[in-house]
């Protein structure tokens, strides 16, 4: 439950939240989360059933915001959303069988642009992937060659909406955009619509490879993928880093859009925390603990490797011991990769 206060709702406002988790094994770094954000006037439970199908391993978080919208400009809700879903990525990072450093977001329209703002204002790591169909960036978001945040409240009457704040979008994430050149919702090649101006898509995506570290020119034509009817252009910058769909399916995606996101967000499921031989029994405890760990391998004393990972997936540090002095360590989570010859093993511990 994550509950929100602002001058709508000055007694607190808790979002509505559909969770989904597969009925398969914990995949070996835990599940990949997707939170999936919906278009204005819809809900979670619609993006849920669009998607439960088709993200393999991945559970999914579909919140519902306030009056069935996202806080961009001129919506009914003026929630404080960027912040909710940061909140929402803080807890799920806590959790034993989540993969703390696979949190992606699929937005749509409405919900688009808010995944356009989490790529923008939101600095966690752990956040790899942003998805974004139907919706490309704003003049609010981007101007005088800046990314920008609103300071307060989000208005069309305001200079670029509210949008004041300089930011510098972290690097090394993944971010794909979906837009169609026959949208009657929102305009490709640029343009007005509720209360917003929008960038011209496909500029769109060179300046969001831009900020990851792209310093070639803007890619005028793209790679054809797909058989007809479902012909899409793909312009792909920084290896598929970055990636833009130019499509024709209207206001919605069509069957190689989709099948190429879900490609894009694939990921290695294979269950259970062991990968290779499985013959050794590796135990660390105790787990949970305050201080001190020991490593224990039945019928191994030989030399091992051993790399310590915090919640967003950050080496903290690297040993050949089998003791370790969490002491000093901050409360949380951590992902111990036990190396020994060709065995690995990754083994989540609680510093409380």
């Amino acid at each position: 439950n994550i509950t929100k206060t602002w001058f709508q709702e000055p007694s607190g406002w808790t979002y509505p939240m559909i969770v989904s988790v597969p009925n398969t094994p914990v995949p070996a770094n835990g599940y990949p989360v997707c939170i999936l954000l919906h278009g204005n006037g819809g809900q979670g439970q619609g993006m849920i059933t669009e998607f439960q199908n088709n993200l393999s391993c991945h559970a999914l978080i579909a919140p519902t915001g306030y009056q069935n919208s996202w806080n961009i400009s001129d919506e009914g809700s003026d929630a404080p959303d960027v912040e909710m879903i940061a909140d929402l990525v803080n807890q799920l990072q806590t959790f034993s069988n989540v993969d703390a450093s696979k949190i992606r977001i699929i937005g749509y329209s409405n919900g688009s642009a808010l995944g356009n703002r989490v790529f923008i204002e939101n600095n966690n790591p752990g956040i790899d992937m942003i998805c974004t169909m139907v919706s490309q960036l704003t003049e609010a978001s981007y101007h005088n060659g800046n990314f920008y945040a609103p300071s307060g409240l989000t208005d069309s009457s305001l200079p670029f909406c509210g949008y004041d704040v300089q930011i510098t979008p972290i690097t090394g994430r993944k971010y794909l955009n979906i837009c169609n050149s026959n949208d009657p919702v929102i305009p490709y090649f640029g343009g007005f619509f509720m209360g917003i101006t929008f960038l011209d898509a496909q500029q769109s995506a060179f300046i969001v490879a831009n900020s990851q570290g792209f310093t070639g020119s803007q890619l005028s034509s793209g790679n054809s993928i797909g058989t007809s009817p479902n012909v899409v252009e793909e312009f792909s910058y920084l290896s598929n880093q970055v990636v833009h769909l130019k499509g024709d399916a209207g206001h919605g995606t069509n069957e190689t859009q989709i099948d190429y996101l879900i490609s894009f967000m694939t990921v290695d499921c294979n269950p259970a925390n062991v990968i290779g031989n499985s013959s050794l029994k590796i135990e660390l405890f105790p787990n949970p603990t305050t201080d001190k760990v020991q490593l224990e391998i039945e019928n191994y004393d030989a030399e091992i490797e051993v790399y310590i990972y915090d919640v967003n997936g950050k080496l903290v540090e690297f040993t050949t011991s089998y003791m370790f002095d969490l002491e000093n360590y901050p409360s949380g989570f951590y992902v111990f990769k036990v190396i020994a010859d060709s065995f690995t093993k990754e083994i989540k511990l609680l510093k409380q």
